[in-house]
């Protein structure tokens, strides 16, 4: 709520009842007289204007003590406003109301009531008149104070002096220049509850004369800070004659060149564009024209210094050795074939296009332009690291940008130079800081960046990462464009779900997935062993971990999808041994897998093993996570009683997979030789174990299906077969993701066979050949196919059983593991 001033003023003989609706006001105080223009804003002083329309007309308007309050309540309020009679309001389209008062008189409120809004019971003040000779010398002083403090500079608008002037009751006199001038909010509220007229002409002089001694300490140091200018001045002056004199008494020495000279030199020797040139050379003219000590030459100077220090036409040469490329990535990183692949053909392309180029078949610059790639993944794969090794293939500088959290877009545009401590964006920073204008540029943790007020850097990106727009780059600090196209950008993201589709279409998406165990141990005795030895003070002959150990710690101790926690529990271990050795308890030691519970302390987690035996009611099923696959284990109990139930904390995909194959199995009972009257009066319990672990996905259906089939029929489920697959009402096999990591988890508990959808049976050549030639797959297009492997006996002891045979129900004991949400 804010009072807005108004051009006149008038009084009205409008009774006041003793009940009235309250309209607070911020920052502001109302005096009799007036009239005055209020905005509300706020329910409650809506609520009370319309009240007050509809009863009336009259108002209180009473100032807030805190004006940061929201929502006030009577002791948020004075205890004295004043009642004013309503003459008009207005809605306004955005919802606000405006309304028109005229401020009546004084009252003091006795007690606040709030409901939808605030009322009050109010008393008048009765202000006590007096025309004695006290009255009259103070009304004479304040006048004359007044003019003093208008003559000495105070800014009035013409009509609040005017209006001050002609009034001739000392009391409005006092009213309206308590109004008008910058006096503290307890002042005004203060000459509010002023009741007798001296006492009031007594504050608002006082007032008035704090007001005036302000003002002469302002008008004081107004002529100190003019006479130092002036005195900077004649110095400058000065010293440029004396630079004049110099040169005629003895000439310029040669190392002696002006700052101003010294930029043009730097300006010139850049070889810049002939429109981003006439911009800086602007810039250096206002530069010499400038004081030295000015505000704004430092700025300039501070401008023109990042300007000449960017690589304007710096570049570094590319190392186009395709083969050496692909031994420096090798060297630095196991696996990630597509990764090594798509740079080495990035290197084979530059090459065609330079050899091109120096033909004068192509532009130089197209010739330069690289790719903008995003590397997706879990946490711990290596796609920062990759960066920095693509960086040291091609010879180029190397520079990591992180974006996560990053909440403005100066971030990436940088501030303009109207703003003080302006600078340029992180990109051009990163761009000074190489060297080049051609590096490697890392633009870490992109899927985390965020917006505010201040603007969204992932819509500012959208032209950097455009190859088509990024030579014409214009940073906010620089205000000329900057060339762009051949940095080559690299992005990571782990959530790449989480990055705006415009900025996302723009990049070429490289995907990083999970590192089955094998890798683990080759990237742990590869890199990761020698580095914590290395860190810890441990040489080669103080230390063996054995291959045994490692697997160990791969799978007992750390489930992750890259190897980041792999090294910490590889330090712990070197760590102790280090102990040990300095404590001469030891003088080598060999940590086996069984000793590695001395210095890791039990293991962590316990991977999910194979059934024991063929079991009516219980089927495998399959699921991954970001940091693995494994298997899950599906359990159906029959019992007296109606309706499916489900448990394990599943989601809601999950919940409708299962109703998907209770449907099919009704619509498909004769053929099974199931009893309907069975299905419709038996409680069938469907259960997840590790209870504890949110599971959600539809491609548990094949295994829900199996597993209620089975304890239906009496017939049990295979234990040494494992399936991942969605099923339809029609009992349709459809495709599922994570096959790869889905298989692995399954080849660790002990599975052999793997039934799996046939459309995904392309992604089989993402296993590696040596696990593809251990385990037998079996594609499935229909939920039969999935029964004829996964039921003991196949489908035709399904179709072919006696109809009386009894339906079983299971209670299988498991120790509980230790996972992550799963997706199934």
């Amino acid at each position: 709520m804010t009072a807005n001033d108004s051009q006149g003023f008038t009084s009205s003989n409008t009774s006041i009842p003793s009940n009235i609706p309250v309209c607070p006001v911020r920052g502001s105080v109302i005096y009799p007289s007036m009239v005055q223009h209020i905005d509300a804003a706020r329910s409650l002083s809506i609520e009370a204007i319309e009240a007050a329309m509809n009863s009336d007309k009259v108002i209180l308007i009473v100032s807030q003590r805190d004006k940061d309050v929201d929502d006030p309540t009577g002791e948020d309020l004075f205890d004295v406003g004043t009642a004013c009679n309503v003459l008009r309001v207005r809605k306004n389209p955005d919802g606000t109301v405006q309304m028109l008062v005229s401020a009546l008189e004084r009252v003091r409120v006795t007690q606040y009531s709030k409901g939808e809004y605030i009322r009050a019971d109010v008393e008048p003040i009765r202000v006590r008149a007096s025309k004695s000779a006290e009255v009259k010398a103070l009304s004479r002083e304040l006048n004359e104070k007044f003019e003093e403090i208008i003559s000495n500079g105070k800014h009035l608008t013409s009509d609040a002096v005017q209006s001050i002037q002609s009034k001739e009751d000392p009391g409005e006199v006092a009213d309206f220049i308590a109004f008008h001038l910058d006096f503290r909010l307890e002042d005004k509220q203060a000459v509010l509850e002023e009741t007798t007229l001296a006492g009031r002409l007594k504050r608002v002089l006082t007032l008035l004369d704090a007001e005036a001694e302000v003002m002469g300490l302002q008008q004081k140091i107004r002529a100190q800070v003019k006479e130092e200018i002036d005195r900077n001045q004649r110095e400058y002056y000065l010293r440029e004659q004396m630079k004049v004199i110099q040169k005629e008494l003895s000439g310029a020495e040669d190392g002696d060149v002006d700052e101003v000279d010294e930029f043009r030199q730097k300006i010139e020797a850049l070889n810049l564009l002939p429109d981003v040139k006439k911009e800086i050379d602007r810039e250096v003219n206002r530069l010499s024209r400038m004081h030295p000590d000015a505000a704004e030459a430092s700025v300039i100077r501070s401008y023109l210094t990042w300007v000449t220090e960017l690589p304007w036409n710096i570049r570094s040469d590319d190392q186009l050795d395709v083969s050496e490329a692909a031994r420096v990535l090798d060297e630095d990183h196991y696996g990630l074939e597509k990764v090594k692949d798509r740079v080495l053909e990035y290197l084979a392309v530059r090459q065609l296009r330079g050899a091109r180029a120096e033909r004068g078949e192509l532009d130089p610059g197209e010739a330069n332009k690289g790719p903008i790639l995003v590397f997706t993944g879990p946490p711990g794969v290596g796609k920062t690291s990759i960066a920095q090794s693509i960086a040291k293939s091609l010879g180029r500088k190397y520079v990591r940008i992180a974006l996560g959290g990053a909440r403005d877009e100066s971030d990436i545009r940088g501030h303009r130079r109207t703003y003080i401590g302006a600078m340029p964006g992180r990109l051009i920073q990163g761009l000074r800081t190489a060297g080049t204008k051609n590096p490697v540029i890392l633009l870490d943790e992109i899927d985390k960046l965020g917006s505010s007020h201040q603007g969204d850097p992932s819509s500012a990106l959208l032209e950097v990462l455009d190859p088509a727009q990024n030579q014409h780059f214009t940073d906010h600090y620089l205000g000329v464009p900057f060339d762009l196209s051949e940095v080559l950008f690299i992005a990571t993201a782990n959530y790449p779900e989480q990055i705006p589709a415009a900025l996302y279409d723009r990049m070429e998406v490289i995907d990083f997935s999970s590192y089955i165990e094998q890798e683990k141990l080759e990237i742990a005795k590869r890199y990761l062993l020698p580095r914590q030895l290395n860190q810890n003070g441990l040489k080669n002959n103080q230390i063996q971990i054995t291959d045994a150990a490692l697997e160990r710690l791969i799978s007992n101790y750390t489930r992750e999808a890259g190897v980041r926690n792999l090294e910490r529990e590889i330090g712990t271990v070197a760590r102790k041994v280090a102990r040990r050795l300095a404590s001469g308890e030891a003088k080598r030691v060999k940590v086996t897998d069984k000793e590695l519970e001395r210095y890791l302390g039990q293991s962590r987690y316990t991977p999910e093993t194979e059934a024991r035996e063929d079991t009516v009611g219980l089927a495998t099923g399959m699921f991954y996570t970001p940091v693995g696959g494994d298997i899950l284990f599906v359990e159906t109990s029959v019992s007296p009683g109606k309706g499916l139930v489900l448990t394990g904390q599943l989601g809601d995909v999950m919940k409708e997979s299962a109703r998907a194959a209770l449907t099919y199995i009704k619509a498909n009972a004769e053929r099974f030789h199931i009893d309907k009257d069975l299905i419709d009066n038996s409680e069938i319990h469907v259960h997840f174990p590790a209870g504890a672990i949110p599971k959600e996905g539809p491609s548990a259906g094949g295994a829900i299906a199996t597993s209620m089939i089975s304890a239906l029929t009496g017939i049990p489920a295979r234990h040494d077969v494992a399936m991942t697959g969605e099923i339809t009402l029609t009992g349709r096999y459809l495709p599922i993701g994570g096959l790869k990591e889905k298989v692995l988890g399954a080849r660790r508990a002990g599975i052999k066979h793997i039934i799996m959808p046939k459309i995904n049976e392309a992604d089989l050549r993402d296993i590696p050949a040596h696990l593809r030639a251990s385990m037998q797959f079996h594609p499935a297009e229909h939920l039969d196919e999935v029964l004829d492997v996964a039921i003991v006996g196949g489908l035709h002891t399904l179709e072919q059983r006696e109809d009386d045979s009894a339906p079983a129900t299971v209670e299988v004991a498991r120790k509980p593991s230790r996972r992550k949400s799963a997706s199934a």
